[in-house]
């Protein structure tokens, strides 16, 4: 089942021909795209983790995917960064993906624009500090936003990240077993799950990764990143995006696909490969 955010069911493959607000005009800053869930036949599912780094709690995310060899990503808040930047290297060094999460989880909807822009600049100058990519995947803080909130993530060339599994995870009073059945009752190739490794409270997300992942294994599914999960969609692999590509730029039009002439190789390669790794 297709989950992507409407009206834009098109944008995941047009952002992997390299449209973007970077890209285009200053005059034309279109807002960010939203994706909750990736068109695909293959049985992969995306796992991400909020709110950290913690000390606590993500080196055992990480020590769990390793087990399991999975991967996901981690959407980062900049202030934790700053107090845990050794967790950054650790999550980077096990290959995982860095997102942006804001620098104080502020929510978005009622902010200025010169005040999201801090925000989020914030967060993802504190990765880069640590030692992390430059991101390009924003998760909004409560998934609250507003059209200023959006232009401005656009401009800034983010994809803005949601979710199709929610395991509420964040909540005390989900069990261990309360998550695990909400993961395999959603699971569906192409979907996003979201947990939490930060800041406390953890245990039984913790807990609950240990009997998913091998449940899910047991499935036929691979764990991955957002990022694999948009390399590997339906519409990359018609369009033989090369492997390792990191950055499906934001901002795409539907209307595009037809106006526009197809792009070089050459060029096209170009811009999926100015993140790899």
């Amino acid at each position: 089942m297709l989950l992507l955010c409407a009206p834009h069911a098109l944008a995941l493959g047009l952002a992997l021909l390299g449209t973007s607000a970077q890209s285009a005009p200053p005059h034309a800053v279109h807002a960010a795209q939203t994706i909750k869930a990736v068109p695909m036949s293959k049985k992969l599912i995306a796992f991400t983790f909020d709110d950290g780094p913690n000390r606590r709690y993500t080196p055992k995310v990480l020590q769990l995917l390793a087990q399991y060899h999975a991967h996901a990503t981690f959407f980062v808040i900049g202030q934790e960064v700053q107090r845990y930047p050794e967790v950054i290297e650790s999550i980077k060094s096990a290959g995982m993906e860095i997102g942006n999460h804001g620098m104080h989880h502020r929510w978005l909807h009622k902010m200025t624009e010169e005040a999201v822009r801090d925000d989020v600049a914030g967060g993802a100058d504190a990765i880069v500090a640590a030692g992390g990519p430059k991101p390009y995947l924003y998760r909004l803080p409560a998934a609250l936003s507003d059209d200023t909130s959006r232009r401005v993530l656009g401009g800034l060339g983010y994809t803005v990240v949601s979710w199709s599994v929610d395991t509420r995870d964040w909540r005390r009073s989900m069990s261990a077993d309360r998550i695990v059945k909400t993961v395999l009752r959603g699971a569906a190739p192409g979907r996003i799950v979201i947990m939490h490794d930060g800041p406390a409270h953890r245990a039984n997300t913790l807990a609950a990764l240990a009997q998913v992942l091998p449940a899910l294994e047991s499935r036929g599914y691979h764990v991955v990143s957002v990022g694999d999960l948009l390399r590997q969609s339906d519409f990359a692999a018609q369009r033989s995006i090369p492997p390792g590509s990191q950055r499906p730029v934001a901002n795409p039009r539907r209307q595009l696909k037809s106006q526009r002439p197809a792009p070089r190789r050459g060029w096209l390669q170009s811009v999926l490969h100015r993140r790899v790794g």
